[in-house]
This record gives C-alpha cells, structure tokens and sequence, in this order.
C-alpha cells in the first residue's frame, strides 16, 4: 500500500521501510527524524506543531 510522507508529501512505496509516529503519523525516515522533536503527541516542543499546522 502506497502513502505519503506527512510533512514533506513524498510518496512512500513501501510503509514497513518508513517509520509511523506514536501520533499517527506515517513519515518518511528524514522527516521522522526532524518531527520527533515536535510531534504533536509527546514532543518535547509540541506546541509548534499545533501552531503550524
């Protein structure tokens, strides 16, 4: 089943390659790195990713 990064909306062929979030969230590896921080569920500076998104 084929899906898009959240963040940066590139195509993912192959989920079981890719990391999902604990909020839901199925991202690219990069993105996934760079989303923990804010992740909307238990980031450390999750507010950022209410208020830009």
């Amino acid at each position: 089943m084929a899906t898009r990064c959240k963040l940066c909306r590139r195509q993912l062929p192959d989920t079981s390659y890719d990391d999902r979030c604990t909020c839901g969230w199925w991202l690219d590896h990069n993105c996934s790195r760079n989303h923990r921080e804010w992740c909307p569920r238990d980031g450390e500076d999750r507010w950022v990713g209410a208020v830009e998104l």
